[in-house]
C-alpha cells in the first residue's frame, strides 16, 4: 500500500540514483533498485538488473517489493547523446516510462510515482526572470521531446487509470560524482587536473554568456522526497534553486583553487554539444508552498564539494 517504506528507484546506479537511495536510506525507507548493470555497488539496498522496456520483468519486481514509492529516474540523461541516437533515447525516456507505470498498474496499483522530467521540456528563451510550470512546454531536442512526451503519457495515466504520478521538470542539478559530461563536473575536473600536474594550463569551453539555474544534487533528491510524501497526484513541480549563475562566474570560481595561470579557450565542438540559452532559471514557487521543500547548498558549497571530489578522485589513479 501507498505510504509503506519500502522505495524503488529505477536507474538506482547513476548520478542521482546514488544519491536518492543514500538520502531514503537515511529517512528510515528499505530501499529496492533496478538498473541495466550486472551488479550494484551500494550494499545497503536490494537491487535486479533490468531491462527498463520489459514490463513483464519489471512487474514481478515490483510485486515481490510492492513498494510505497517508485522514483523513475532512469533514462537517456545527456542531451546531446539524444542527438545523436533519437530512435534509442525516444525509446528509453518515452516507452520506458510507459513501461514503468504498466508494471505499477499491473503489480503495485497503489504506489505513488515520481516521472522525473527535465527543464529542456521548455527549451527556449524566456522573457520572465523565473520560468512557472504554466509556461507552455516548447521542446527543440529529442531529449526534450522524449522528456514532455513522457510527461504527456504520464498525464493520460492520472486521468484514465487513476495512477498517482507526480511529475518534475528537473533543471541543472551537479555535485559530487557527476560524469565529467556536464559543464560544472567537466571544469572541475580540469582543474583539479591542472592543479596537481596531470594536464596542462588549458580548458576548452563553449558559451560561457548563459545564466544557468544549477541546484545540488543532494538538494534535489531531498525535493524528490518531498513531492512523493507531500505533493499532490497529478501535479508538475519545477525543481530547482530559482537562482540563475554566469556559466562564465562558474569558471571563474573553480579556477581561483588553481594555484597555476589557466588558459580559456573557446571550442567549436563544445559550442555545439552544450546548446545552453541566455537564461534559464526556473520558479519553484509551486514546490515549496506545496511540499515546504527548501534548498540548503550554496553553489559555492557545491563547487567546492565538486572540486574536492575530483580531486580525491584523481589522486587515487
Amino acid at each position: 500500500m501507498a505510504g509503506n517504506n519500502r522505495a524503488m528507484i529505477t536507474g538506482v546506479t547513476g548520478f542521482v540514483g546514488k544519491w536518492l537511495s543514500e538520502y531514503l536510506l537515511a529517512n528510515g525507507q528499505e530501499v529496492y533498485g533496478i538498473d541495466i548493470g550486472e551488479t550494484c555497488p551500494y550494499p545497503d539496498i536490494s537491487y535486479r538488473q533490468a531491462d527498463i522496456l520489459n514490463t513483464d520483468s519489471l512487474a514481478d519486481f515490483f510485486f515481490e517489493v510492492i513498494p510505497g514509492y517508485v522514483y523513475h529516474l532512469a533514462a537517456i540523461s545527456f542531451p546531446p547523446e539524444a542527438d545523436v541516437s533519437p530512435r534509442r533515447s525516444l525509446e528509453i525516456n518515452i516507452m520506458g516510462t510507459i513501461s514503468v507505470f504498466d508494471a505499477v498498474r499491473k503489480s503495485c496499483s497503489d504506489s505513488i510515482v515520481l516521472s522525473v522530467g527535465s527543464s529542456k521540456e521548455y527549451s527556449r528563451e524566456y522573457t520572465v526572470e523565473r520560468i512557472p510550470e504554466s509556461s507552455y512546454p516548447e521542446p527543440v531536442d529529442f531529449y526534450g521531446v522524449s522528456k514532455y512526451s513522457a510527461e504527456l503519457t504520464g498525464l493520460q495515466y492520472v486521468n484514465q487509470f487513476g495512477t498517482d504520478i507526480r511529475f518534475t521538470r528537473s533543471f541543472n542539478h551537479t555535485g559530487p560524482g557527476q560524469s565529467p559530461l556536464f559543464v560544472c563536473s567537466d571544469w572541475a575536473k580540469q582543474v583539479a587536473e591542472i592543479s596537481l600536474g596531470i594536464s596542462e594550463p588549458v580548458i576548452k569551453v563553449g558559451n560561457l554568456e548563459s545564466v544557468i539555474d544549477f541546484t545540488d544534487v543532494r538538494d534535489v533528491v531531498k525535493a524528490y522526497y518531498h513531492i512523493l510524501t507531500k505533493g499532490k497526484k497529478g501535479e508538475i513541480y519545477n525543481v530547482c534553486s530559482g537562482k540563475g549563475y554566469a556559466l562564465g562566474w562558474i569558471l571563474e570560481y573553480l579556477t581561483e583553487k588553481c594555484p597555476r595561470e589557466i588558459k580559456i579557450l573557446t571550442e567549436p565542438r563544445k559550442l555545439q554539444m552544450h546548446k545552453t540559452h541566455g537564461r534559464m532559471v526556473g520558479d519553484n514557487t509551486r514546490l515549496i508552498e506545496q511540499t515546504g521543500w527548501k534548498s540548503t547548498y550554496s553553489i559555492e558549497k557545491t563547487l567546492d564539494d565538486l572540486y574536492d571530489y575530483w580531486s580525491e578522485e584523481l589522486k587515487k589513479s
